[in-house]
């Protein structure tokens, strides 16, 4: 698999999940797929300077996560999350605010490692606090890849944010709840390739989309190109880190050169197969993975 790098900014956390805590935050979780997939990736966060910290990088760096840009901080406490399953196998969050990633402070290596690298992935969630968004704001334009995942998370976005955010993007990652929002944000209507189109001519910078839509399946759209694949039915156990490891999964097979429905496919997979499991970061290995692909794909030949 392809060994250029990515970079991921934002929040690591505390999951406090009904079986006990899990490390999260959603591009943390990217991170860890796409390290998973054998990408060169690291993760740019901060973690106070208590035992949850300590623990959470301890947690972090078993996974195989490089944390070099993992800072700490005393002045605030490592972040958590109170994540409540619903009986469809949705999640809701309660996220606690003041933690230790809201006040991330720009780093000139970190800049360098951000200019370097194949991708710079982002977030949302973790522009709530000026700080850390100035900071996001300072990296953004060093990025020749910059990825908005855009992770939409009550009460903490608005319209100005998220439409300022969308315009530093070369490739957008939403899902049908995200795009309502920023269709009715932009005025946008009709079908999906419409409103997919609609947003591209509003920024130029931005030349793809990904759509994620659960259990429908996921779009492509570019300005040559519109792909729509079905998705999986699996028996869910939790949709925490779905969509962070259908984008892992496809970023990495796009920076291996692999065609877009190919990197898809393998997107689509993936975020079925962690939903079978508990948590965003879960383990599961090759032989797994590829046991699974033969169950949940139908019998239907995916490429290596």
């Amino acid at each position: 698999m392809n060994k250029k790098s990515v970079v991921c900014f934002g929040e690591v956390l505390w999951d406090n999940l009904i079986n006990g805590r899990r490390v999260g935050g959603a591009p943390l979780n990217v991170c860890y797929h796409l390290h998973k997939k054998g990408v060169n990736s690291q993760i740019v966060s901060q973690v106070g300077g208590d035992r949850e910290g300590k623990d959470l990088l301890e947690a972090i760096q078993s996974l195989g996560v490089d944390t070099t840009f993992v800072t700490k901080t005393q002045g605030y406490p490592t972040s958590q999350v109170v994540v409540n399953p619903l009986p469809d196998g949705q999640v809701t969050y309660e996220i606690l605010e003041n933690v230790a990633w809201d006040y991330l402070s720009f780093d000139p290596v970190v800049a360098a490692a951000i200019k370097g690298a194949a991708a710079f992935v982002y977030g949302s969630l973790a522009a709530r606090n000026t700080i850390s968004r100035d900071t996001l704001f300072r990296y953004l334009p060093l990025s020749s890849l910059a990825v908005f995942d855009v992770n939409l998370r009550q009460p903490f976005f608005d319209k100005g944010l998220i439409l300022d955010l969308m315009e530093q993007c070369h490739l957008l990652k939403i899902n049908d709840e995200e795009l309502h929002h920023i269709a009715g944000w932009r005025g946008l209507s009709g079908q999906t390739e419409d409103v997919l189109a609609g947003l591209l001519r509003a920024y130029p910078k931005m030349s793809e989309i990904i759509l994620t839509r659960g259990v429908k399946g996921a779009v492509y759209y570019s300005r040559q190109k519109f792909l729509s694949l079905p998705g999986l039915s699996v028996k869910v156990v939790d949709t925490v880190g779905c969509g962070d490891s259908f984008l892992a999964a496809f970023l990495a097979h796009k920076l291996a050169g692999k065609p877009v429905d190919q990197s898809l496919r393998q997107a689509i997979l993936l975020s079925a197969v962690v939903a079978t499991l508990e948590g965003g970061c879960p383990i599961y290995g090759p032989n797994e993975l590829g046991v699974m692909q033969q169950i949940v794909w139908s019998g239907a030949s995916l490429p290596d």
